[in-house]
């Protein structure tokens, strides 16, 4: 089933579910998940909390590729599960496009898109050594 986002101004988007996603489309996410991921947990590492805002100064020393690897992730997971919308512009022809969306806009749908929930784990087991055994792997 689809994924309604209410947008600002009375306007909406829909979603792909996850059980609509195809096998490219939801490696993708998962590829950009990893990289992200392994960003996002050496962020957590040097300290920084959600919830603590003087720990709010780590993003503003997180190095470029880190930052810019969290927003890709984001990006690409609206790009991907976006189907339409009731805005009148056309759809994101790919996921740089995300960007031109008002934040109002932006940051509902990029809350929505990234909460992804597949039937297989879909996360970041194994991020710190690919090689090793998950719990999936080990079956």
């Amino acid at each position: 089933m689809a994924v309604i986002v209410e947008l600002p101004n009375s306007e909406s988007a829909v979603l792909k579910d996850d059980h609509e996603l195809t096998n490219r489309e939801i490696k993708t996410m998962q590829r950009a998940s990893r990289i992200a991921a392994a960003a996002a947990v050496k962020l957590t590492d040097s300290g920084f909390k959600e919830d603590d805002p003087e720990s709010w100064r780590l993003l503003a020393e997180m190095p470029e590729g880190d930052y810019d690897a969290i927003d890709n992730f984001q990006r690409t997971c609206v790009f991907i599960r976006l189907k339409s919308w009731t805005l009148d512009r056309p759809l994101p022809q790919n996921a740089d496009e995300v960007d031109d969306l008002p934040m109002n806009m932006y940051t509902p749908l990029t809350v929505a898109a990234v909460n992804l929930d597949f039937d297989e784990k879909f996360g970041v087991e194994g991020t710190s050594d690919p090689k090793a055994l998950t719990e999936n792997s080990a079956n």
